[in-house]
């Protein structure tokens, strides 16, 4: 098995916990990922199925860059 795999497997299986509590809020805690990661790998999951959440790179967390006026 890959990263990649194993990447997909772990999040998969926090979509499943998440379903099963029916917490998203949760499921991230006990698998220890953001919300924000868990909704954009269920938008990957949901339009590309499993092969959706490999071979695409990481989601990391960005903060919006604030400039001063």
């Amino acid at each position: 098995m890959t990263a990649e795999d194993k990447l997909a497997c772990q999040w998969l299986s926090v979509l499943e916990l998440a379903e099963q509590l029916v917490n998203v809020r949760e499921a991230c805690r006990q698998r220890r990922g953001s919300r924000a990661q868990f909704y954009e790998y269920k938008r990957r999951f949901q339009t590309h199925g499993i092969e959706g959440l490999k071979g695409l790179p990481p989601i990391h967390k960005t903060y919006p860059q604030t400039t001063s006026p």
